[in-house]
Order: structure tokens, then C-alpha cells, then sequence
């Protein structure tokens, strides 16, 4: 077949300025007008705005503006009441009130599911205080090329460090630590070599860890054992190496955390979610949700340190969590016989290999699997979803951190015999873009089709 020559369509390009009028919030709660067609997201914008813009990356379908001025503006903008909002990069929606970030963030989220929530009615929100709700997060240290030292947060889509004097979203002592933090480390013979510091408030303690790119000198550490008693925090050392030793170089014993009466020990490199309100609210809405009985076996899949496992082993036969992390598994089965519970055992497997190549999967088990809980990381947990139809389990609740893996998986959920019963959005970062959600798969009553092609 002959080739002829056919010149590209040419793109209509947008002008740069100009006037818009925002119509609603995406899931990151930017704002989305369309012209010529074409959607236009404007991060600071609210629905019902009149906006000035301009025009920053544009492509065929979509582009993305600066916001220049507001014309007119929606009767829900509110003042942001942290003074570093127009730089830091930490929080992005202060403008907007809580419970209408809430809202917003839930309608952008059942637009996002589209027809599988449609005729769902959703359960109540979970819920956060506002302010100070993170009980861990990391500060940024860097000496600049003129030598001045700054301690702070990172700007917006930059490396830069905004130079911060409080932060409200952080638990108590931290948020009003960031002065005296950074005159401390500015007073240091190795102020250069530290890489960060880590926050981590607890029950028990409150913890600072200093990331070092090199040993601290004997006085160093002085000045750092001076300044944890002053404000009674602990302060770890996280070597090169990835080793956390004390100032006084013994190894860190585990931080921990209380849920209900269980103490969940961990170390500073394992993940546990940062609010802690919306935490507990979760775990108990979870367990609502999977409906357990003394004769259940269940499944906690991306199971961590044992967030979800021991509330779910009070109720139920057996739990089998299973873990990515060898650290964290391991940290898992030590919290379990530390809490003298013994009806839950816990394995370090991949969970995108096959079934049957995991350690913890079983003909026996297969058969035995009555619920699931699955709370995995932003990428989702397709290949097990795609391989569902080997247990089936008369339900599943998805704890998800991302709506787009949340979208895509529970189509194939509900494509291997479930059906969508309930959903619920979850503000654990309130005064953020993010948004976290719960769903609840209940499968039923005629059997599915059994999926071979376990993966890809």
C-alpha cells in the first residue's frame, strides 16, 4: 500500500492569559475550567470562581494554569491561617474550611468510581481534627551555598526549603519546636551533615531522628543531650549505614504506639499511618465493616507491623497477615507475642507473585478464607485482586490510599463475583490534596467464573 504524505493536525493553542470561570474541584482539588473544549486545571481555585490564568504546559486534551488574581471569589474562601501557605508545600487547600474540604474531596472521589458507586449510598466520612493530627513527618535541613542554614519544608513542585517558623499540623512539642530545632543544628561542628530530622510523637514518648551523614563529634551529641532534656524528647541517630543508635551509640530500641490495649512496637524506618484519630476510627469502622464471628479465618493482606491484624484476632479464628517488608513482618509476629496473642501468625511474602508460590497460601487455608483485608501502598494490590477467585471470601474491605489503584481494582473485584456494598472517604491529611477511602465487597450469591491468568 502506497505511503502518502499527511501534514500533523496543528493544536489550537490557548492564549496564555485570560479569564475563566472554575466549574468544579478535580481529586487533588484543583480547580477545572474548559476552554475550546479543552480542560484547564488551576491549583488555588474554587468552584463558581472567576479567575485570571496563566497558561503554564498545555497538550491536546488538557493544560495547567498559574492562577493570576481572582475576579470574583466563591463565598467559601476562607484565609489560611498558617503564615507560610503561599510557599510551603506541606498543606494546599487552607483556603478552604474543613468540612468543605471534606466535601469537596468526596464528590471529586465519587466521580472518580464513576458507575460502580453510583447507586451506593455512601457511608459518613471518617473524620480528623484540623490541626496538630500528624504525629510524624520529616523536616528538611540544608546549608546553602552562602552558608546560611535553613530548617523547614520543601516549596510547592521544588527542591527549595521554605525556612519555617511553626507548623500546626504537626503533633505537640513539634509544632512550635522549629526555631530552637534549627538553632540547635546550626550550632553543630556538623550542621552540614544532617540530612533531615524525623518527628515522631507517641503515647510514650516523643521522639526526635536525626538522619547523619557522617559520626557527630562528643560535643555534638552534648548539645544534643542538652537540648532533649530541655524539651523532654529523645533524640536517635540514623547513621549512613541506616543503623539507629542512641546518643549514647547502643543500639534504638523500638518506638511504639497504643492501639486500644495493644502496644504496637516499630521502628523508624516502618510505616504506620501518621493520624492517629482517624486511625483508630478506621480500624473500628474496618472490623464493623467485615463483620466477623469466632469461626472466621482471615486474610490481612499489606498487613505492616499489625495495624488492622490484633483487633481483627479478638473477633475471629485465625488471621494470616502477610507482608512485603521483611522488617515489618517480622516486627508483626514480635507485637503479637509481646501482646500474648497467639491466633495470628504473620509471613513476609511478595504478594504480586502467584498464590501458589507464597508461603503462606495453602490448599488447606484456600479453602478456610473468610474475610479479607487489604491495605495496600498508592500502587493498589491488582495482582492479588486478579487472583481473588482462589479464596473467595464472603467479604473484603479495601483500605486505599490512592483513587485511581482503588478504581482499577475493584473492577476486577467485582468482575470475580463481588458486588460494592459500602464506601466511605476518610480525611487522615486534613488541609492536603489527599483523600483516603474504605470500600466493602460482599460477594455473591451466583458463582464467578474462575480467572486462570492469575497476572499481567
Amino acid at each position: 500500500m502506497p505511503n502518502f504524505y499527511a501534514p500533523k493536525k496543528q493544536v489550537k493553542k490557548m492564549r496564555k492569559q485570560q479569564s475563566v470561570t472554575i466549574e468544579k474541584l478535580d481529586l487533588a482539588c484543583k480547580g477545572l475550567a474548559y476552554v475550546d473544549n479543552k480542560v484547564v486545571f488551576v491549583a488555588g481555585a474554587l468552584p463558581q470562581e472567576q479567575v485570571d490564568i496563566q497558561i503554564i504546559d498545555e497538550h491536546k486534551t488538557w493544560a495547567t494554569a498559574q492562577l493570576l488574581d481572582i475576579t470574583k471569589a466563591s463565598d467559601k474562601r476562607i484565609t489560611p491561617a498558617c503564615s507560610h501557605f503561599e510557599l510551603c508545600g506541606g498543606c494546599q487547600t487552607q483556603y478552604i474550611s474543613g468540612e468543605d474540604q471534606l466535601t469537596y474531596k468526596e464528590q471529586a472521589l465519587k466521580q472518580r468510581l464513576g458507575e460502580d458507586t453510583k447507586t451506593l449510598t455512601w457511608e459518613p466520612a471518617i473524620t480528623s481534627q484540623p490541626w496538630h493530627y500528624r504525629r510524624r513527618g520529616r523536616i528538611a535541613v540544608k546549608v546553602e551555598k552562602n552558608n546560611k542554614l535553613r530548617v523547614g519544608f520543601r516549596k510547592t513542585a521544588s527542591s527549595d526549603i521554605v525556612k519555617i517558623k511553626q507548623c500546626n499540623v504537626l503533633a505537640k512539642p513539634f509544632s512550635d519546636l522549629f526555631e530552637p530545632l534549627a538553632q540547635l543544628i546550626d550550632s553543630l561542628t556538623a550542621r552540614d551533615k544532617v540530612g533531615h530530622v524525623e518527628v515522631i510523637a507517641t503515647e510514650q514518648q516523643n521522639t526526635l531522628l536525626f538522619r547523619c551523614l557522617a559520626n557527630l563529634s562528643v560535643q555534638d551529641k552534648q548539645k544534643l543531650n542538652i537540648f532533649s532534656a530541655a524539651h523532654n524528647i529523645d533524640i536517635l541517630l540514623e547513621l549512613d549505614n541506616k543503623k539507629v543508635i542512641s546518643l549514647d551509640d547502643a543500639l534504638a530500641e523500638p518506638l511504639s504506639y497504643q492501639l486500644n490495649d495493644v502496644a504496637l512496637e516499630f521502628s523508624p524506618g516502618d510505616f504506620i499511618q501518621v493520624n492517629q484519630q482517624v486511625n483508630e476510627k478506621m480500624v473500628a469502622r474496618a472490623i464493623e465493616w467485615l463483620a466477623l464471628d469466632s469461626d472466621n479465618t482471615v486474610l490481612d493482606l499489606f498487613c505492616g507491623i499489625g495495624n488492622f491484624s490484633f483487633e481483627i484476632a479478638k473477633r475471629a479464628k485465625l488471621v494470616v497477615g502477610v507482608e512485603g517488608v521483611r522488617e515489618m513482618a517480622e516486627q508483626a509476629q514480635r507485637n503479637a507475642s509481646n501482646a500474648n496473642i497467639d491466633n495470628v501468625t504473620f509471613f513476609h511474602c511478595n504478594l504480586a507473585q502467584p498464590l501458589t508460590e507464597q508461603q503462606w497460601f495453602s490448599g488447606k487455608l484456600r479453602k478456610k478464607v473468610d474475610r479479607i483485608l487489604l491495605d495496600p501502598a498508592r500502587d493498589g494490590a491488582l495482582d492479588i485482586c486478579k487472583q481473588l477467585s482462589q479464596l473467595q471470601p464472603q467479604r473484603i474491605v479495601y483500605v486505599s490510599c490512592e483513587p485511581a489503584s482503588l478504581e482499577r481494582d475493584s473492577k476486577v473485584i467485582i468482575e470475580q463475583g463481588y458486588q460494592l456494598q459500602k464506601i466511605c472517604a476518610m480525611d487522615m491529611f486534613p488541609n492536603t490534596k489527599h483523600v483516603e477511602s474504605m470500600a466493602l465487597f460482599v460477594k455473591v450469591k451466583t458463582k464467578p467464573k474462575r480467572i486462570k491468568k492469575r497476572l499481567g
